[in-house]
């Protein structure tokens, strides 16, 4: 049977760690703008120039080079060498066919939904005891178990013709029911479980999908967070920490087996440039450098304190157990693995993902998955594109006004009242006259090591055991924070990430939906959120500069993307659109590390872009369609909602908002607990009072 890289089905179930989107933020380029620029022309534009180009790229560039250009290309050749391909961009109705409304109701059909729901978090996450440790507290009570010999990551490839049947099982269940008769959490979870299956179905026929991207990516691949992933594997018993070690001991086993998968890729011809190798190598090296001083071996350390009735002769033998796997096996390995990225070097051309034989519709089943929305391609860049007339719009309309009392503010502006202490703090307080109340719960705050200060964003937030209220970190990097600070811990945490995350632990019944919800739902909230916040420090015309300003940032990344990866471009035809849109030049060498961030990433700026956009075209509906609502009445029905498509969020908050009753799973802001530590100190216990709840949010690492 085929094999193929594990992407879990419909579950995007990945730690995926983002960094800081950073772009132009200089005085003098406002007051250049010129927003009525000449728009590059896209794929379905009708002029014949352009259709001879593209007859041109079609037969000179789609295929995928297979020449042996250097002698460190692998020369084996992959096992499976017939990929299928699709032949054209698939439809909203191609990938989600209509079909009659099943029978099956009641309680049957409520029993269907859980059946496939545990068999999922079963398969999925009770592949890998990380997964399963960091997912969940108790993850027994899911019904995932583990024997010893399966402790470790999990398979990196799947079996295809399994996944096929799984799914295709998963469909005819999901067809059986009768919709119309759920209640309303039930059918939420119905609609957002079957528009994921149906996704996986489409992306299942084609083998050739599974090698269209690097498993290994320098910002969110899994070597980005394994540090931090390690930090958080907590220790009750001796058996827990002998369970960390054969962790340990497995990262070489599972980082062999992600390397030979960038082999086999680049043997079937998917060969990444020599930059974006470098990047990747380098992310090893950096995690290479910390084997003398890395804080896990305090940390190990640390957690060893937390078992009770550890002997000293114990507690010896397993440091020393510990220290030995990291200094021969850990490290070494990601030694190894910087050394095997470089050797996949070869001088291929950077190119976008639409470049090889049907990577523009693999590219818009991405699309699908990162954007949450039910809108095709070339409907979300005339979306964007009006956005970004807009928002320039509003920075001429300031910076024209011949009234520059702003302009103080804006050249010294400090949206901060502190630490990241200070500011989470500062804004658990202000959004409690917009946002509904969240649970009692806890967070703990690290420090990002030195040796990670130049790459890693100036925050970021990860939720685990998402079985309590209690397990959050806040991860932020000293180095980093600027003059928006604070605007930055609303994003990660209140009312960004970490409020959403801990909001949905407690509604729904359905782990699914806060274990697979999508990025761009995530990240949509967060942008969105994090924009509204500004009001909360500043509500001058140089604020709002600085607001706009922090929208084109993502805007840009978004609409990049979509040129790389689906259109084409070229890192000149990047800038060529920017100097456009901003009025002021700008070269290639300008943009090389987006552009190679985008090249090696596919999706990376859309979950941003288009998430903010469609996440605030919804709330934006709902204040017109229910104008008396409140904020705070909008946002709680826009979050009840939970995390389906944006279509299906704005057809069950607006019949929330109709029915005049609002649910709040709260009543009052009370409980949060905090402490401030560094990577491996020990996570804080939980607050009297709180309640671990049976529903989890937001298992996400996100900028």
């Amino acid at each position: 049977m085929s094999k193929r890289i594990r992407t879990a089905m419909a579950l995007f179930l990945m730690l995926a760690m983002a960094f800081n989107i950073v772009g132009c933020s200089k005085i003098e380029e406002i007051f250049d703008l010129n927003h009525n620029s000449r728009r590059e022309r896209r794929r379905d534009d009708d002029d014949d120039d352009d259709e001879d180009v593209e007859e041109t790229e079609e037969t000179e560039e789609t295929e995928p080079d297979t020449t042996e250009t250097s002698e460190t290309r692998p020369t084996v050749a992959p096992s499976d060498t017939e990929l299928t391909y699709p032949d054209h961009i698939p439809t909203y109705e191609e990938i989600h066919p209509a079909h009659e409304n099943g029978t099956v109701s009641g309680q049957a059909a409520v029993n269907i939904l859980n059946d496939i729901e545990s068999e999922i978090i079963i398969e999925s996450i009770g592949e890998s005891y990380v997964n399963a440790d960091i997912y969940f507290a108790d993850y027994e009570s899911y019904g995932i178990t583990f024997d010893d010999d399966d402790i470790g990551w999990g398979e990196v490839m799947s079996d295809h013709d399994e996944d096929v049947a799984t799914v295709n099982d998963y469909l005819e269940r999901l067809y059986s029911i009768d919709r119309d008769s759920l209640d309303t959490d039930d059918r939420i979870f119905y609609d957002k479980l079957l528009y994921d299956m149906e996704l996986s179905a489409y992306a299942l026929q084609y083998t050739a999908f599974d090698y269209y991207e690097s498993a290994l990516k320098a910002l969110t691949g899994p070597q980005s967070e394994v540090l931090f992933i390690l930090d958080v594997l907590e220790f009750d018993t001796v058996e827990d920490a002998e369970n960390y070690i054969l962790v340990l001991r497995d990262i070489d086993r599972f980082y062999d087996e992600l390397c030979e998968f960038e082999e086999e890729r680049a043997a079937y011809g998917y060969v990444n440039s020599d930059e974006v190798y470098e990047e990747v190598a380098e992310s090893f090296d950096n995690l290479v450098s910390q084997s003398e001083d890395c804080f896990l071996y305090d940390s190990f350390r640390t957690r060893l304190d937390n078992i009770p009735g550890l002997t000293d002769s114990q507690r010896e033998s397993l440091i020393e157990e510990h220290d030995q796997v990291m200094h021969d096996i850990v490290f070494p390995e990601f030694e190894e693995c910087a050394a095997r990225m470089r050797a996949l070097k070869c001088g291929a051309p950077s190119v976008g993902v639409c470049s090889y034989p049907g990577g523009d519709a693999y590219f818009a089943y991405i699309f699908a998955t990162q954007t949450n929305s039910g809108r095709t391609i070339d409907e979300s860049i005339d979306q964007l594109e009006a956005y970004s007339d807009s928002v320039m719009g509003t920075m001429l309309n300031i910076a024209g006004s011949g009234d520059t009392a702003w302009l103080n503010e804006y050249l010294d502006h400090d949206y901060s009242v502190g630490d990241t202490s200070d500011n989470l703090d500062y804004m658990y307080e202000q959004v409690q006259e917009d946002f509904p109340a969240i649970p009692s719960h806890s967070y703990r705050l690290l420090s990002v090591p030195e040796v990670f200060a130049d790459s890693f964003s100036p925050a970021a937030f990860l939720g685990y055991h998402l079985d309590n209220y209690n397990s959050n970190i806040v991860i932020t990097n000293e180095s980093q924070i600027g003059d928006t600070f604070g605007i930055t811990c609303a994003h990660e945490g209140y009312p960004g990430h970490m409020y959403e995350s801990v909001y949905h632990r407690g509604i729904g019944n359905h782990p699914y939906m806060y274990l697979a919800d999508s990025i761009g739902y995530a990240e949509g909230w967060a942008e969105y959120v994090e924009n509204y916040s500004f009001k909360y420090f500043s509500t001058s015309p140089a604020s709002e500069i600085v607001r706009v300003e922090n929208q084109l940032n993502i805007i840009l990344f978004a609409r990049f993307d979509m040129g790389i990866n689906y259109e084409g471009w070229t890192a000149e035809q990047c800038a060529a659109w920017y100097t456009n849109l901003v009025g002021t030049p700008v070269t290639a060498d300008m943009i090389t590390d987006v552009y190679t961030l985008l090249l090696s990433d596919p999706g990376y700026g859309i979950k941003y872009g288009l998430g903010f956009i469609n996440t605030g075209m919804v709330i934006s509906q709902l204040h017109t369609d229910f104008p008396d609502a409140s904020d705070m009445e909008i946002h709680a029905a826009y979050l009840n909602a939970q995390a389906g498509t944006f279509e299906q969020i704005l057809e069950y908050a607006s019949e929330e908002l109709a029915s005049g009753s609002v649910y709040y799973q709260v009543d009052d802001w009370d409980g949060v607990e905090s402490n401030n530590l560094s990577a491996g100190d020990t996570p804080v216990a939980e607050p009297s009072g709180s309640s671990g709840g049976s529903s989890s949010g937001g298992g996400l690492l996100g900028l």
